[in-house]
């Protein structure tokens, strides 16, 4: 049986925010290794520019690949981070900004990034949320 304490993502907050810190950080350097880093071997991502779920931390390390060629200025800004009470997951709000590097177009959109961790401090369970169809308009393209 665990205790509460176990159970809680918020029981260090300063971990979870360091954690965060490291988590948008990565992504701002366009660092696919550092970002995979903070992966387990067992993640399951869910990302709506992707279509499908995918498997582990090569898959992550991937799509910070891809998106650093179609956005090369892209940058996160936090703006807001959210523990939660029951289990360890975070949800981490974020503005998105970037060049669409084969049409110039700007691209601007809010999300959020929910993150299961385990015990070993390293995310399990990604899901990436935000209207997919409103950044496809920026690009001039139907969703």
């Amino acid at each position: 049986m665990t205790t509460f304490e176990t159970d809680v993502a918020a029981a260090d907050l300063g971990a979870v925010e360091a954690f965060c810190d490291r988590w948008e950080q990565a992504w701002n350097a366009h660092d696919a290794d550092a970002v995979a880093a903070l992966c387990a071997e067992d993640l399951v991502y869910d990302e709506p520019a992707l279509g499908h779920t995918a498997h582990g931390p090569d898959s992550i390390r991937e799509f910070v690949t891809r998106m650093a060629r179609a956005y090369p200025d892209y940058s996160f800004t936090g703006v807001g981070r959210y523990a939660e009470v029951t289990r360890r997951a975070v949800l981490v709000a974020w503005r998105f900004t970037g060049t669409f590097a084969k049409t110039g177009a700007r691209v601007e959109f809010h999300g959020d990034d929910r993150l299961e961790l385990g015990e070993d401090g390293l995310i399990h369970a990604y899901r990436c949320l935000y209207d997919n169809k409103f950044v496809l308009s920026q690009l001039g393209r139907e969703g």
